[in-house]
């Protein structure tokens, strides 16, 4: 598991994600297209009503995909315990 802060970039170690019940709903559909597509570079943003929040999801292997992603997720990858 990565979890970046998109503002400075660097990797956090824990988080807290509180979802109402549509976004909850949005966020399974959305694993579930992850798991069962397996497109390479497929992500998806789950965004709050009014688009000020935003979570993104992918999926990564290092052994398989990792070069569809940019440099910085490359290296939080490679680099992830």
């Amino acid at each position: 598991m990565i979890i970046v802060d998109e503002t400075t970039s660097k990797s956090l170690s824990n988080a807290t994600i509180l979802l109402t019940e549509k976004e909850t709903t949005q966020m399974i559909g959305y694993l579930e297209e992850l798991l069962s597509n397996k497109k390479q570079n497929e992500h998806y943003h789950l965004n709050n009503d009014n688009f000020s929040k935003e979570i993104t999801i992918a999926l990564y292997d290092k052994t398989k995909n990792v070069d569809i992603f940019s440099e910085k997720y490359k290296t939080l990858i490679l680099t992830e315990d």
